[in-house]
């Protein structure tokens, strides 16, 4: 049976049941690895030189930041779906 779950920072709710709780925390951690070596990666080229004197950084890092911790608090709350029996 299919219950209503809501994660944090997202905006629909959406219905699962223990095996799509566990897809679904599959991705996310997935994804959290893949935005933790990404950010690794990045800042070692994070800056770009203008040609004027002055560098900036090709992207924000707290964008990649952000995300990471809404990954982090997404997972938590699908583990804690899980833990509770479902």
């Amino acid at each position: 049976m299919k219950k209503h779950y809501h994660l944090y920072n997202e905006t629909l709710p959406f219905e699962a049941d223990i095996n799509d709780l566990k897809e679904l925390l599959a991705k996310k951690k997935q994804l959290l690895e893949n935005y933790e070596e990404i950010s690794t990666d990045l800042e070692d080229e994070m800056y770009i030189s203008r040609g004027n004197g002055f560098c900036t950084t090709k992207w924000a890092p707290d964008v990649i930041e952000d995300k990471i911790e809404e990954l982090t608090r997404q997972i938590a709350e699908i583990e804690g779906w899980i833990k509770e029996g479902f």
